[in-house]
Order: structure tokens, then sequence, then C-alpha cells
């Protein structure tokens, strides 16, 4: 029987809303991601409210067409952004009609997905919250906040006060492997342009950030796209100096290629996509999330009833990592790209350009600053445990030195 983790009997609950966004072209009946686990996890009763949504082009795909129709939805949404704005004003619709002043807000989304919920917390930090009986106005919002920039808040105050949007800071903002690139209305013109949405790597209305982060993934279109640290977090708008703290962030690279990270592969091949799982729900309760015990011990560490410990397979550092990088992705490998988005040094740059060939994903022991980046230690483990892996892009290929250079997450 399923317990959950709450506070005492004689102590109220906080009321939580917790969104959970998956990545582009996930599947509820099968090959479940990490997101989709962690709604089939979390605790939902009235003190508890939860949305799901499966990203982009996942519904209705009966025909023999479905696959390459997917696919091409996927690489448009993971180029273009194709479809983010009904994602997030879903999410954002969802918010907004259960918000109450004392909730508590939990984010969580893999690749795509996780893009969506640094969105929906940007436009909540840049706009606020509409009251239910304004929903009508979320389209407006939407567009107040990506005709905004980071410091030019003149569009979205405004907003805020002719709608007189609710404030409301988001507890907890929980990524796997964020990618994504952006088209917005240009300001000044008719035609749209490709960038980064305000607010989506820096976020003062963030209190607690977690960042799971693939080592072994090299196609172009799934560059990641961190978050700037250090930070501060603001309790609410025009705070006070003294009200202000450090942003409680954590950014963690795990071993694996993009869905190793945020699953979505069969289960009998998910033993790595299961730590990046493990760790993320440990940091959201730590921080109060609700999730069902049991059903946390079935599917993620594979334990519990007879049933489930056949069906479900537990977390482990030693199992097989995929390859993404199949021949459907490798002509985009050879398209110039722009030299300044460049990540490793041995693409040579012509004429201002350079063709990625799979480039690596640069991983910098102090990117973090003077706490150093994070290195999970199920990579450490793997290290140890497996002599054919050894990534081109850590610093050193000698699981000693990586606890040097590194701090190792437990």
């Amino acid at each position: 029987m399923d317990t959950t983790q709450n506070p005492s009997s004689e102590t109220p609950r906080p009321f939580n809303i917790v969104v959970c966004c998956d990545g582009t072209g996930n599947q509820v009946e099968r090959d479940s991601s990490n997101v989709l686990k962690l709604f089939r996890i979390v605790h939902q009763d009235d003190d508890q409210r939860v949305f799901y949504d499966q990203g982009v082009g996942t519904i209705g795909f009966s025909s023999s067409w479905a696959p390459w129709r997917q696919k091409a939805l996927e690489v448009l949404g993971l180029a273009t952004a194709w479809g983010l704005d009904e994602n997030i004003l879903e999410a954002y619709r969802f918010v907004c009609t259960h918000y109450r002043p004392e909730a508590r807000l939990y984010l969580f989304g893999f690749s795509r997905g996780a893009y969506t919920v640094r969105a929906l917390a940007g436009l909540i930090h840049h706009v606020g919250l509409l009251h239910p009986d304004q929903l009508n106005l979320a389209g407006a919002a939407l567009t107040a906040f990506k005709r905004g920039s980071e410091g030019a808040l003149e569009e979205g105050w405004g907003f805020r006060r002719m709608a007189r949007a609710r404030p409301a800071p988001i507890h907890f903002l929980g990524c796997w492997d964020t990618v994504a690139s952006v088209i917005v209305p240009w300001r000044y013109g008719p035609f749209p342009g490709l960038r980064q949405l305000p607010y989506t790597r820096t976020n003062p209305s963030v209190r607690h950030f977690r960042h799971a982060m693939a080592i072994d993934e090299r196609r172009r279109m799934f560059r990641l796209n961190g978050w700037v640290e250090p930070q501060q977090h603001l309790p609410r708008p025009l705070a006070p100096p003294e009200e202000r703290v450090p942003q409680d962030i954590k950014q963690v690279w795990f071993a694996g290629v993009h869905s190793d990270i945020g699953g979505g592969y069969r289960e009998a091949e998910s033993g790595l996509a299961k730590l990046p799982l493990a760790w993320m729900i440990d940091e959201a309760t730590a921080c109060g999330l609700r999730v069902r015990d049991g059903r946390r011990r079935a599917l993620v560490d594979g334990r519990g009833s007879a049933s489930a410990a056949g069906r479900y397979v537990a977390p482990d550092p030693s199992a097989d990592q995929h390859d993404s990088l199949t021949w459907g992705w490798w002509p985009l490998e050879v398209i110039p790209k722009w030299a300044g988005l460049r990540e490793w040094v041995d693409r040579r740059v012509v004429l201002g350009c350079y063709l990625p060939m799979a480039e690596p994903r640069f991983i910098n022991p102090v990117a973090s600053g003077s706490l150093g980046a994070r290195l999970h230690r199920s990579v450490v483990e793997r290290m140890k445990g497996r002599r054919d892996y050894r990534p081109i892009n850590l610093p050193s290929t000698d699981p000693a030195n990586l606890q040097s250079l590194f701090i190792i997450e437990p």
C-alpha cells in the first residue's frame, strides 16, 4: 500500500501546484520519460494539484505514417519551438486556475519541455498570474512576455497593472537536459526572429533550481541550454536588498545521451535514466514535494512487489548507454554553423563558420564559479566499472582525478 511523504498530521500540509511538461514526442502509453514517471509518482489530492503535458505532436497519430510525422514534428519543434506557445499557455492557465497566495509552485520538464517550464516561470515572473475569470487574457500575457527583455520591464509591468495579475514565486524548478530555441515576434516590425525568451536562463523568482545534464549528447539540435550561476532569489517583486538570498542551484552532469537523462527508451534499457530521476525526486521531496513511496520504489528503484521487481529496472551506473546520433540526424551535422556557437575547439572555423560534426558538449570544471561544477557520483562509479567509458569532454580519464576537479554530487 502506498504511503505519502508529508509532514505530521497535526500540521496543515502546504498547498502545492505541480506542473510536468514532457519533451517533443513522448507517448503516454509506452516508453515513459522521467517526466511521466514523476507524474505517476507524485501524490495527487486537494492539497497537491498536478498537471501533465505530453509535448508537441503526441496525440492522434494512428496511421502507418505516424513515426515519420512524429519525427518531422520533433525536428520542427527543436528548430523553431513550433507549438511551444500552446504548451506554455495550457500550463499557465492551470496554475492561474488553482493558485492561492500560500501555494508552492513546482515545475518539471525534459528536453523542450524543460524549456517550456523555464519559459512558464519567466512568464510568471514577468507578468504574474491572471485571476481565473481573466484567462481570456492569457494569450496577451504571453505576447507581452515574449516582446519583453530582461531589465526592460515596462511592457510586463504595464500588463500586470492593467490585469491586476498576482505575483507568485517559483518554489522549485527541475529540468532534465534543457534544449530549445524560440521564434518570437519582433518589437519593431512584422517579421519574427529566433532568440532566447527572457528569464529562461536567469529568474529571480525561482527559489530552488535543479538541472540534470547529459555528458554524452552530441547532436547539433540538442545543445544544452544551461542556467546562469550564481543568482539572487527575490521572494517578491522589488524586494529590498535585505530580503534577497542566494538562489539554491544545482546543475549536475550525468553519464549518457539526451534520453539517457530524461528517459523515453524501453524500460529494460532505462537503467541510466533512473539515476537522474531518483536524484530529481530526492531533491524535490527535500523541498516539500509529496510522492507516493510505493510507486517510487516500483517505478524508480525496481523493487517492492514481485510484479514491480520484474517490470521495472533499478538505477544502474554500468547500464549500456544509447547512440542518439543515428543516420537520420547526420545530415544536420554537416550544415555550417556560426562560429560564435562553437563549443569544441577542435572544430575548424572557415569564413566565420564551422561544421559541427557531432561536437561534444563543453564541460568546464569551474563553470559554476568558485563552487565548481557538479558531477554525479554515478559517473565516477561508471568509469571505475567500465573501462570503455572515457568521455572525451571530461578533463580527465582517471576517476580519481575527477573527484579533485568536480564537486561529486551524492
